[in-house]
């Protein structure tokens, strides 16, 4: 099969733990991008903090960015928007009304800016936040201003869950709290351990994908997808290859077709790149 897409997710995936992209890895993209491929990045990260990686890989094509929420087309296309799913008005304005009375730490996002309330006591959520992914925050008095209308997403940061300690406060019992409450009305996905995330259910990165193959007129049978995370599962059961790399987690291990022997640690663009160079020769 001659593949034209190759969608890769960033964290834990194409970067490693220090968040950079090992020469091998950027080789082999390279390498792809100047055959003709399509290098997609995709992430739940903002659309600058993601396009950023190919940039300086001199790759340019579209993005997939705020697990797919968003999709936009390259650089030399005018970076022109290819799809946006917000999160609904009514949501988001419940989540700034939780977060203000029980005092959690919201990034919400509106128009490629990134907004969050200006709180002394929660400021390290925002600096864990801004660590891992360089994005800059607007920091404002209060988030209500905000109220009608529909961000691209949100993420309430909490501290991780010990299931040891269980607290109602931490992640993974939020992302129980709010699974109860809204169910399948609302995209809700724990990414990093701080992180629980609010989108549109009909924002994924497969959906976002699918937008990107149907723009550039590639069928799904030409589509590789690469993952570790559960935000990954639907593009990589979207895709006609879809991959995981070795430390995913188990049920993206299980959607997948293909199961790298690599980490994010040990270059595993190259491996699947490698194999499919094999495969062709």
């Amino acid at each position: 099969m001659n593949f034209r897409i190759l969608a890769i997710d960033l964290d834990r995936t194409l970067l490693n733990d220090d968040h950079q992209i090992s020469p091998q890895d950027a080789k082999a993209l390279q390498e792809a991008a100047a055959r003709g491929m399509h290098i997609v990045f995709a992430s739940g990260r903002m659309s600058a903090s993601v396009r950023r990686f190919p940039d300086s890989l001199g790759i340019d094509g579209p993005i997939i960015s705020y697990n797919g929420a968003l999709a936009r087309e390259s650089r030399a296309c005018g970076d022109a928007v290819l799809l946006e799913i917000p999160l609904p008005a009514r949501y988001a304005d419940e989540l700034i009304d939780y977060a203000r009375a029980e005092h959690f730490h919201l990034n919400y996002y509106l128009e490629e800016v990134l907004y969050a309330r200006e709180d002394a006591d929660l400021r390290r959520f925002a600096e864990i936040y801004n660590s891992r992914t360089g994005s800059s925050y607007e920091f404002v008095s209060d988030l209500e201003r905000f109220k009608g209308l529909s961000p691209t997403k949100i993420i309430l940061l909490a501290d991780a869950s010990d299931p040891s300690h269980p607290n109602p406060r931490n992640r993974d019992e939020q992302y129980q709290f709010w699974k109860k409450r809204w169910g399948e009305e609302v995209n809700i996905v724990c990414t990093d351990p701080e992180y629980l995330e609010f989108m549109n259910p009909k924002a994924t990165k497969g959906v976002a994908l699918e937008a990107i193959a149907r723009h550039l007129g590639v069928p799904r049978e030409q589509v590789i997808a690469m993952g570790d995370g559960h935000n990954d599962t639907p593009m990589i059961e979207w895709a006609g290859l879809g991959v995981a790399v070795a430390n995913a987690h188990l049920e993206v291990r299980d959607a997948a077709d293909y199961v790298c022997g690599a980490t994010n640690n040990e270059s595993p663009v190259s491996e699947v790149l490698g194999v499919l160079a094999g495969l062709r020769s």
